[in-house]
């Protein structure tokens, strides 16, 4: 099941570039151990890393910040999502 991406947006703080993802409330039932999986298709944005590298493919992001529908936040160092891709 694709993640649904509601509302994003880039800031910059002192440590780089956040990107902050609003997920549906469509995805209540998405874990995300299995999103955060391996990028067997850069297109299939059923993984998170793959939707940012095709929406930001040229942004240097230091940091995820995914909020769900229960307004948690969640953050994520960028560089330990994309560790065991390869260009």
């Amino acid at each position: 099941m694709p993640i649904t991406v509601v509302h994003e947006f880039l800031r910059e703080n002192e440590n780089g570039i956040v990107l902050t993802l609003y997920l549906s409330r469509a995805d209540q039932d998405v874990e995300f151990a299995a999103e955060l999986g391996r990028m067997d298709n850069p297109l299939d944005d059923r993984y998170l890393y793959s939707y940012i590298k095709r929406h930001h493919p040229n942004t240097p992001i230091n940091h995820v910040q995914i909020v769900n529908w229960d307004a948690e936040v969640t953050t994520l160092s960028y560089m330990s999502i994309m560790a065991d891709v390869r260009p």
